[in-house]
């Protein structure tokens, strides 16, 4: 009979990492030929109970506590040089955790596709509002209105399109504004709200970068707009992705690179992609991967651009990314 004091070793480590515990908080920082990471662990705490002379249980509860809080506030290298606990505070608590980032909140990207579709939004509904399809939308004339008058070439490209939901871009602003307050609709018409309206002058852009990327990464389901619904894990880490960004981002690096940055980090990311038929977990992870976090996210909102060398082909996610300001945006202390 296995002892039931045994530490898990295949359960999830606390931390949130995604990772077993084994390798994770439970592994140890020297090799032990022979024994698990786990058994390392506990055979270092019985080694330190043993030197200190701690005989009560107080003093050994005491002693393990110490010993796992430096074994949680250790870096790692699958973590890009995060510790556990930094990793937590990213993983759950990424836009208030100020001794790991801080932002600047009167910063803003050069060039946003979400801003930018905001501000013509706000043109195109006017003072007096205007009337929303009968199944809630915005009404066609409009999508096509601001559709050809983009300044973007990926929206240049987009076929004739016959309502706001296939005009995806719009259609998740519209769903992002209206759960940050920016507009409403009432009455079956949209209106925008005072706040919007305040937040789209020209002085106050910072604050409507701000406002509208909180809200997409906190209460926007970033599954709505792909074909990848159980994969959640990967809107949970959006801060790893930025971290990532801020540490590799001064020079060229590709799409694959990111991936196996995060896989490597969150490798039970890779478990939440659906049964296929056709592509191994590991290739619809980076299909994934490129398409929420570096299409939809990172260059969605400006953080980043992009250049390839030859026209993206299906399921060829193969482009490479550079990101020089985000360091003037978010500052990592750690």
């Amino acid at each position: 009979m296995k002892s039931r004091n045994k530490p898990l070793t295949n359960a999830p480590c606390p931390c949130g990492s995604g990772k077993k515990y084994e390798r994770c908080c439970g592994a140890d920082v020297s090799a032990h030929s022979g024994s698990t990471p786990a058994d390392n662990a506990a055979q270092q705490l019985a080694e330190a109970i043993q030197a200190s002379g701690a005989s009560t249980l107080d003093e050994m509860n005491e002693l393990a506590r110490n010993i796992y809080t430096q074994r949680n506030e250790r870096p790692l290298d699958d973590f890009l040089g995060l510790s556990p606990n930094q990793m937590q505070a990213m993983l759950y608590s990424p836009l208030d955790a100020p001794q790991l980032v801080t932002f600047d909140n009167s910063w803003y990207p050069e060039q946003s596709i979400a801003i930018d579709l905001f501000k013509a939004l706000v043109t195109g509904v006017g003072d007096g509002g205007i009337k929303a399809t009968a199944q809630g939308n915005l009404p066609i004339k409009l999508c096509r209105e601001i559709l050809g008058s983009g300044e973007h070439d990926e929206l240049s490209r987009l076929r004739r399109i016959r309502s706001e939901v296939e005009f995806e871009k719009l259609h998740t602003v519209r769903l992002v504004s209206d759960l940050a307050g920016l507009v409403k609709r009432r009455k079956n018409r949209f209106y925008i709200t005072q706040r919007g309206r305040q937040l789209s002058l020209p002085e106050n852009r910072g604050c409507l970068f701000h406002a509208l990327f909180r809200t997409y990464v906190s209460k926007f389901n970033w599954g709505y707009r792909d074909g990848y619904p159980a994969a959640t894990f990967i809107q949970t880490a959006w801060l790893f992705s930025l971290y990532c960004l801020s540490l590799f981002g001064q020079q060229w690096q590709s799409s694959r690179f990111y991936a196996e940055q995060f896989a490597q980090a969150f490798p039970a990311a890779i478990n939440e992609m659906d049964e296929d038929g056709y592509f191994a977990p590991e290739q619809q992870f980076r299909a994934c991967y490129a398409t929420r976090t570096l299409e939809r996210f990172v260059l969605f909102w400006g953080l980043a651009e992009m250049r390839t060398s030859q026209p993206k082909k299906l399921y060829s996610y193969e482009y490479e990314l550079r990101a020089p300001s985000l360091s003037d945006w978010l500052h990592f202390h750690c």
